[in-house]
């Protein structure tokens, strides 16, 4: 048991890069949340403190307690009509919103359990790492819910994650930067998700364990609820990844990702085979494998699925027309920044090139 004292500062990502490679140095459990569009950074100033600091403090963060249900529905309505017959400028003014009510509400921390007075927030290690007040909420006929719940048709979304080294991080900001500052409107959709997330993670022994001190990236963006259906600006996130997986040498979450980003992963860990030595030691008849995790560890098969609109989905890189959506008009192209990614662009967004470029390449 242990007091942390926590305090959220909002500053310009000008220097972004810069504070990343040293952020996790100077506070244990610093983190920060980049707002690309609106170019700014949330840095999370958190510490340990001496048991006998005042202050019972309490996070309960606000996405994760239950809410009335026609207002998830709702927002989600709202969400889908933006993304679907909304402009850029309307999904950027939209994005805003989310952001200023979190800090409004900072982020759900409150000073003593009950009332949020003002930075720092310190409390018991027990009250401030964790929480998820809506699992514990009382059931009431799903008048309120929480947002996950599949009952309802409220916000969903995908979740992506991989690992930069910390010695790779700065640069690949900038890079990340470059390219928003090509398409800003384009980032507005991870505004609206509140941005993307970075954490840091030490480099670890472990024979899947990060071979060297990197930061976690944590990019969240939207979903169709329709399978196939493309998203706007989905782009941007496409070559984020790509430019993380292929230039930088990122890992991915194990958990938080769609397929394309696994496939060859397991050669990026020096030790895997290591691994694998014990797995077959432990569980020589594979209970405990499937499908999935042979293909992951690269013993069977391969995560990609190679089909039509299969990059729509995540389920490869495209590289021809027809893994995009060509009827609805999105097609197979060279990133921007990064222009050994493969994306899936609109006409509008790449010009008048004719629709077969790639294979003519």
């Amino acid at each position: 048991m242990f007091k942390r004292s926590v305090t959220f500062e909002k500053r310009d990502d000008t220097d972004f890069a810069s504070q990343a490679a040293m952020w996790g140095g100077l506070y244990e459990f610093g983190d920060m949340a980049w707002l690309p569009r609106q170019g700014k950074v949330i840095y999370r100033k958190d510490d340990r403190v001496p048991v006998s600091t005042k202050g019972n403090g309490l996070n309960d963060y606000l996405g994760f307690r239950s809410n009335p249900t026609l207002a998830l529905i709702t927002a989600r309505a709202t969400e889908e009509h933006l993304e679907e017959d909304g402009s850029d400028i309307a999904r950027c003014l939209a994005a805003r919103a989310p952001s200023v009510l979190f800090e409004l509400q900072a982020y759900g921390f409150t000073n003593d359990g009950s009332f949020f007075t003002g930075w720092p927030v310190v409390g018991f290690q027990n009250r401030i790492q964790a929480s998820g007040t809506c699992i514990s909420s009382p059931e009431d006929g799903l008048l309120s819910s929480c947002t996950w719940d599949p009952r309802i048709r409220s916000p969903f979304f995908y979740n992506s994650g991989f690992s930069v080294a910390l010695s790779k991080a700065p640069a690949f900001i900038a890079e990340m930067q470059k390219l928003r500052d090509l398409k800003p409107r384009a980032f507005c959709g991870l505004d609206a998700k509140l941005g993307v997330l970075l954490r840091y993670v030490r480099a670890s022994s472990a024979y899947l364990g990060k071979s060297e001190d990197s930061i976690d990236f944590d990019v969240t963006y939207y979903r169709s609820y329709t399978e196939g259906e493309p998203r706007a600006n989905s782009d941007v996130v496409d070559e984020i990844e790509q430019l993380a997986l292929r230039k930088y040498g990122a890992v991915p979450h194990w958990g938080k990702n769609r397929n394309f980003v696994f496939d060859g992963v397991i050669a990026k860990y020096p030790k895997a085979a290591e691994f694998l030595k014990v797995k077959a030691r432990y569980d020589p008849d594979g209970i405990f494998s499937s499908e999935w995790s042979d293909q992951v560890l690269g013993i069977k098969g391969s995560p990609n699925i190679v089909e039509k609109g299969c990059a729509i989905e995540g389920l490869c890189v495209c590289s021809k027309d027809s893994h995009c959506a060509p009827e609805k008009g999105y097609f197979c192209r060279p990133g921007t920044v990064f222009s050994e990614a493969r994306v899936c662009l609109t006409r509008a967004a790449f010009g008048d090139e004719s629709d077969d470029l790639l294979e003519e390449q």
